[in-house]
């Protein structure tokens, strides 16, 4: 699962450079979407919503580690806080 997912990790951010927000996030949703379907999850369960937001939390912590990266924070974080 975790390949799968770092494939349409990649995938999002190459091909989401050129669609609109909408159309990123409908994306989003439909890879969401199938992603938990193939676990075997159904729609309107408990389980199902758990597992959508269990992806949507891992793409936003995904791009936060992202952006401390860029941003070159992440060695000043660690020599700061965990003497790394």
């Amino acid at each position: 699962m975790k390949k799968y997912f770092i494939l349409l990790t990649c995938i999002l951010i190459v091909g989401c450079s050129t669609l609109s927000k909408e159309e990123r996030l409908a994306l989003e949703a439909k890879i969401d979407h199938e992603e938990c379907l193939s676990l075997g999850f159904k729609e309107e369960t408990e389980a199902y919503g758990g597992c959508r937001l269990t992806l949507k939390s891992i793409r936003s912590q995904d791009k936060t580690t992202q952006a401390i990266r860029s941003n070159g924070l992440d060695d000043r974080f660690c020599r700061r806080w965990y003497y790394c």
